[in-house]
């Protein structure tokens, strides 16, 4: 590979990454704070999204995973000593897929913190309604298994900029 196209490479997966943070931003604010486009009886009536697995926010967890996978990627090329990857792409894959349960765990490890925080700390009830950042275990499991999909995804499609060593 020549130096014009590790550098137009480089380029590409930095643009991408940087889109996919702020697409994920976008979804996010408007979700959370802007007029709730994503809550979950707006949701439901199109995707039929519902408090559990396929809750409000799985879309957004789905976008994590291939934003996470990107910022992998470009991190790795920018910083060649960081770099894990290997020739076989089923390796690359494990250790992208790896990496990015490890960052849906200690997202949803936050998640029960926060609403823990609110509820022990400053004695708020979140259950009526659920205000709840976890409202169920089908929720935290859907969280996660919607980034590792996601993520999947987006590993095999990002798979020629994955550095080799």
């Amino acid at each position: 590979m020549n130096f014009a196209s590790v550098s137009r490479s480089n380029d590409f997966i930095k643009t991408i990454s940087f889109a996919l943070i702020a697409l994920f931003l976008l979804v996010w604010i408007l979700g959370s704070f802007g007029p709730h486009l994503i809550a979950n009886h707006k949701c439901y009536a199109f995707f039929g999204c519902n408090g559990g697995f396929f809750g409000f926010d799985a879309f957004q967890h789905f976008l994590s995973g291939p934003m996470d996978v990107a910022l992998i990627i470009w991190l790795s090329r920018k910083h060649e000593k960081v770099n894990l990857f290997q020739e076989k792409f089923w390796k690359n894959f494990l250790i992208i897929v790896a990496i990015v349960a490890l960052v849906a765990v200690l997202w949803e490890i936050i998640e029960y913190g926060h609403d823990e925080f609110r509820m022990d700390v400053l004695g708020r009830n979140l259950t009526s309604p659920n205000l709840l950042d976890q409202p169920t275990n089908s929720d935290t499991m859907g969280d996660m298994t919607m980034t590792l999909v996601g993520a999947s995804l987006a590993a095999v499609a990002l798979r020629p900029l994955i550095p080799k060593k």
